[in-house]
């Protein structure tokens, strides 16, 4: 799915609590390292568009990046290319 999609799927939902590992670069993008929550398709789409949490922090996933193909099992490390939320920016201001 391609980065830089304006909306944020099921905006309704609650934050999908994430286990984060650290943060990295790829390609030129701001990568975070999570253990996936779910198991979910190869291209990531489950979670592209959704609200993460992890620690305080809240952020939507606007990409993934792996390094193996075939789908995505729970629990898997994968990276995510993030945005902050509008909650997490209007709790800051």
């Amino acid at each position: 799915m391609p980065s830089g999609q304006g909306e944020i799927a099921n905006a309704g939902e609650a934050p999908i609590v994430v286990e984060a590992f650290y943060r990295y670069g790829y390609r030129g993008r701001s990568m975070l390292a999570i253990r996936a929550p779910f198991a979910m398709g190869a291209d990531g789409a489950d979670i592209i568009g959704r609200v993460i949490e992890t620690g305080a922090r809240h952020y939507v996933v606007v990409s993934i990046a792996r390094q193996i193909s075939g789908p995505i099992h729970s629990g898997e490390p994968l990276g995510v290319e993030l945005r902050a939320s509008d909650a997490c920016e209007e709790s800051s201001g």
